[in-house]
């Protein structure tokens, strides 16, 4: 009776799951092993651009300032004066202005958390090391011209995403899920794909990131400079512009 209800809980070990998993440890082992697994702050600053519903560029784009902490902690700084920031901790966010410290609204801050729960971070340093996540190898595909294996994953309590590797480096190409659409009630696929790897210290780390909703590009991000160095909790602390954090 004991040995039966292990299995119920324990995903079946068949030959998808077994080289989704081989698929998942070699791209962890190459992004820097234990010291990516390990790797809880990331702090980065480089250019970002948004984009408008038509795929046009919605600004010339802005000069940015990240600081992010595992698994859902972010502060983003914008304007070449830090005239703008974003802060998300925990459940709560803010918009910080020379006006003042808002709450951040609603739709935002949702958006946020959802693509923080799939981010890749989330799911190779957490959902892959659960053992009731279940890895499927879905076969190899192409994104861009490039040639990636596919690796779906649903965990215990029923979410999924997608990771697509790179047949050649196999690194991380891209990470997708279904989202809900929160005017419509209706269903799109959300994704993020990575590009430019670069090697800092012991890690590799994407410096190029495309954020999609559906086929429409939302925003990119290029960084110039990436650091995994530790920073004050006070990071995340909402203080207005021009006072010490």
């Amino acid at each position: 009776m004991l040995a039966f209800a292990l299995l119920l809980l324990t995903p079946l070990q068949t030959a998808s799951n077994i080289h989704a998993k081989e698929l998942v440890s070699s791209a962890i082992a190459i992004m820097g092993g234990d010291h990516y697994l390990q790797a809880n702050e990331r702090s980065g600053n480089g250019r970002v651009y948004t984009f408008t519903s038509t795929g046009d560029l919605a600004t010339p784009g802005d000069v940015f300032w990240s600081y992010y902490r595992f698994p859902s902690d972010e502060r983003i700084e914008l304007t070449k004066h830090h005239s703008i920031i974003y802060i998300y901790s925990a459940d709560r966010g803010w918009e910080i202005t020379y006006k003042g410290v808002a709450p951040m609204l609603r739709k935002q801050l949702t958006a946020y958390q959802d693509a923080s729960r799939h981010s890749l971070d989330v799911i190779l340093k957490t959902w892959v090391g659960n053992p009731q996540t279940l890895m499927l190898y879905q076969g190899l595909s192409s994104i861009d011209q490039a040639q990636v294996e596919s690796v779906a994953f649903t965990t215990g309590d029923g979410d999924n995403a997608v990771v697509d590797f790179s047949i050649t480096t196999h690194l991380p190409l891209r990470v997708h899920w279904r989202r809900e659409d929160p005017d419509t009630g209706g269903h799109y696929e959300e994704s993020v794909i990575y590009g430019n790897w670069v090697r800092i210290g012991a890690i590799y780390t994407p410096f190029a990131l495309d954020h999609f909703e559906g086929t429409q590009r939302v925003d990119q991000r290029f960084y110039t400079n990436v650091s995994f160095a530790p920073f004050p909790d006070s990071m995340f602390q909402p203080t207005p512009i021009g006072k010490k954090h």
